[in-house]
């Protein structure tokens, strides 16, 4: 059943995704209701394989790398449709975010079943579910900042240049755009603060030290600072737009970083390469 649920889901993604590249082209509102209409059952499946599937992982303490991959496209819906209903509107989001949640989607269906988690035996621990939660979560929001950013990019420069072409009508203005990002940035900053302390009380419960200098607690912790950086420029010195937009770019690439290069061929703690 969670297969089928798995199936109906991405087929119904793509088509409204396809409604959405209609909408971006036409900016019909018609177009923008039926591809958010199907968005969501879409999404009412995706959210019914999940309830299967957490509950096939809690049972047999297997959590595969896939998994993750599938929960983080579950994820950029979610967060698409709580700013949907938000006083911020960001419609033609839909456009950028669903090739993202597409291409994870596939990911995870060709991806190797038996990568699974070294943790798996922790999982009914309480803190171990919270790490791994607050840190997919942080995820989620650091990556739909990612999405808003390079819709800035894009807007700021057909403004700057005075070429009001293809992106100028169709995106949501630039104030919008920086709103959202800001909101992405504290969420998913707090989240990431959240998975590092669980995850590091966890650690101690489990294997007797908070930290052990392995490569993925190295590269997150440089994350945490890169997006701490940007919040205090935010705040003190009045960085907005371009340049952070740049710095979700920046904090992007460390992500790809840790979350594939290091969990898949770094061998060791906390990896699924070990």
């Amino acid at each position: 059943m969670a297969d089928l649920f798995f199936f109906l889901s991405f087929c119904i993604y793509l088509i409204s995704w396809i409604g959405f590249i209609f909408y971006f082209k036409t900016l019909k509102k018609e177009a923008l209701k039926y591809a958010q209409l199907v968005l969501l059952v879409g999404f009412c499946f995706h959210t019914l394989f999940w309830i299967l599937k957490i509950y096939q992982i809690f049972t047999t303490s297997l959590l595969s790398f896939k998994h993750l991959l599938n929960f983080l496209s579950w994820e950029l819906v979610f967060i698409y449709f709580l700013f949907t209903i938000s006083p911020i509107k960001i419609y033609t989001t839909g456009f950028f975010l669903l090739p993202l949640v597409l291409i994870f989607f596939l990911l995870s269906f060709f991806f190797p079943q038996e990568v699974f988690s070294p943790f798996s035996p922790h999982f009914k621990s309480f803190w171990f579910p919270l790490h791994a939660l607050t840190g997919l979560l942080s995820h989620g929001f650091l990556l739909f900042g990612v999405v808003t950013s390079l819709m800035y990019i894009l807007q700021e420069r057909e403004i700057k240049k005075k070429h009001l072409g293809l992106f100028f009508k169709k995106l949501p203005p630039l104030e919008y755009l920086d709103r959202v990002n800001e909101k992405c940035l504290y969420l998913g900053f707090i989240f990431l603060s959240f998975a590092m302390i669980s995850g590091a009380i966890w650690s101690e419960l489990a294997f007797g030290n908070y930290w052990r200098w392995s490569p993925k607690e190295v590269i997150t912790l440089i994350l945490w600072l890169i997006y701490a950086v940007l919040i205090h420029q935010r705040i003190l010195i009045g960085w907005r737009g371009k340049k952070a937009s740049y710095m979700f770019l920046l904090g992007f690439s460390i992500w790809l970083i840790s979350f594939f290069v290091i969990n898949l061929f770094s061998k060791g703690f906390h990896t699924y390469g070990s």
